[in-house]
């Protein structure tokens, strides 16, 4: 459960996983074994102090603290690392994912052997029309330049057995996208549907702009296709400035007409600097990848963790 500026959530959020698990216990008539990794992702307020209480109350209850904010794909992957369950589970603390289908998600895991139980959010209520419409943008342009496919609403909220857990921990990457981690491992899956649920309380750390940087990091991190696509802007900025220039001659010799000057050359001057710009950015990108990839800096830094009581 990665968890950042939750406070205002916790308490709320805790209480009603403890009333999931006990709905599972009564279905099963046995008190099944569990414990609740908190990882707390540089929270500025008093996100740690209410999870340390908690744990005082929960011996079940492993808390994870960062060394300062490294963001929900890090928070993720540390998760995942301390997990050795037979099951996991990934949910947001905010309370926006549906935690009463955590009882059906374990039903359908046990009794259909899934490998991964999802998610999937059906509309779009509580999105600006701006933030839907990019966000759907982002799907259908993954689709074309990715051969993973990524369902439009689909949460990180899943439940997962521990091989797909492990499956997942071998990809080494540090630039992380999970959405389409999930995916790429591949393993049998089914989808749980769900309509809009509003924050409980606090504001979201997704901002426009963060959320912007994301989607270009899910479609780097899974596809070459910008590569290509740079490519064939450069194969096709130079054949239409061969043609022109034939054209142009043509033009000269044929028709005795002028060769326009100054006006037309800042045109071309300034439109092959735009598609060399916009190539060697592409080619940045994916080179700033490698360069951050091979200084094998780890992924985040935990401050301290306190152990599972025996």
């Amino acid at each position: 459960m990665p968890c950042y500026n939750e406070s205002l959530n916790l308490d709320n959020f805790y209480l009603q996983i403890l009333n999931q698990i006990n709905i599972i216990n009564e279905q099963n008539s046995k008190q099944i074994n569990c414990e609740f990794i908190f990882i707390n992702d540089g929270s500025t307020d008093n996100t740690l102090e209410i999870l340390k209480a908690l744990a005082l109350k929960d011996n079940r209850i492993k808390i994870l603290n960062f060394s300062r904010n490294f963001g929900k794909e890090a928070a993720i992957l540390a998760g995942l690392q301390h997990s050795n369950a037979k099951a996991t589970i990934l949910i947001d603390a905010d309370l926006q994912d549906p935690v009463e289908l955590i009882p059906t998600m374990y039903k359908k895991f046990i009794t259909q052997s899934i490998d991964m139980v999802c998610v999937r959010r059906i509309d779009r209520k509580g999105e600006s029309k701006i933030r839907a419409f990019f966000s759907d943008m982002f799907y259908k342009i993954s689709r074309f330049m990715s051969e993973i496919y990524l369902q439009s609403g689909v949460r990180d909220f899943r439940l997962m057995s521990k091989e797909v857990v492990d499956a997942i921990l071998q990809l080494g990457e540090y630039h992380r996208f999970s959405k389409a981690i999930f995916e790429w491992v591949g393993y049998s899956k089914i989808y749980l549907e769900y309509e809009y649920i509003p924050r409980n309380a606090g504001s979201s750390g997704w901002s426009f702009w963060k959320l912007f940087k994301y989607g270009i990091e899910g479609l780097i991190s899974f596809s070459t296709m910008p590569l290509r696509l740079a490519f064939i802007l450069g194969f096709g900025a130079s054949f239409g400035a061969f043609i022109y220039m034939i054209i142009l001659i043509l033009d000269t010799l044929i028709y005795g007409n002028d060769v326009r000057g100054y006006p037309s050359l800042m045109c071309v001057v300034v439109f092959f600097s735009g598609v060399i710009l916009i190539v060697l950015g592409i080619i940045g990108e994916y080179i700033a990848r490698i360069y951050e990839q091979v200084k094998n800096r780890p992924n985040y830094i935990l401050k301290d963790e306190n152990e599972l009581q025996n």
